[in-house]
């Protein structure tokens, strides 16, 4: 009940009601376990407020360190990177992944448009679901592979200097805040 100790820690107030635990807990506890001992419901208010704010910051920060990356390096392939970006939040929208999940990703999609056909590990979901949507732009011609192959190298090596060990989905939070879910299309239904 409301104005109890903590149920996690004992010692505050506990103010939040955790709809997982089914118990109050303080607010420094929810956000300390929030997504690491404490699997979230997505529908939790505080999940909601805090992933909101998160991608608010990651963004900014994303964008200033975009900046200071395209600066330093004018000749990488930008409209592929931006647009490769926008795939990825379009599917990260959609399902949970960490960056390292990412970075996998990233990397799978280079060696499925590579021209030499190695026989390795299975790609990764994110990966298998990124190569099926850009590798059939590819062989129809609607982009350039070696472009998209190149996007996808320079954006795995920026991430995994970016990438820190507090908080692994720094850049996908960054990326979603970056770029928001696009509106979903609604049919046209007519009836007799």
């Amino acid at each position: 009940m409301k104005g109890e100790r903590c149920n996690l820690c004992g010692q505050r107030s506990g103010d939040r009601f955790c709809p997982t635990l089914e118990r109050w807990i303080c607010s420094a506890c929810c956000g300390k376990e929030r997504g690491r001992s404490i699997r979230c419901l997505p529908s939790c208010p505080y999940l909601v407020e805090a992933e909101a704010r998160w991608r608010e910051r990651r963004s900014r920060e994303l964008l200033e360190a975009w900046a200071a990356w395209q600066k330093a390096n004018p000749e990488l392939p930008w409209p592929y990177i931006r647009a490769l970006a926008e795939v990825l939040a379009a599917f990260l929208h959609r399902t949970f992944a960490t960056d390292a999940e990412v970075e996998q990703a990233l990397s799978d999609l280079d060696q499925a448009l590579s021209p030499i056909v190695l026989v390795s590990a299975a790609p990764s979901p994110l990966g298998k679901t990124l190569s099926s949507a850009l590798v059939p732009l590819v062989r129809e011609g609607k982009v350039d592979g070696e472009e998209v192959r190149a996007a996808a190298r320079a954006l795995k090596n920026w991430l995994s200097g970016w990438r820190t060990p507090g908080d692994d989905r720094r850049f996908v939070r960054a990326l979603l805040g970056t770029f928001p879910p696009l509106p979903e299309e609604r049919g046209l239904i007519i009836r007799p």
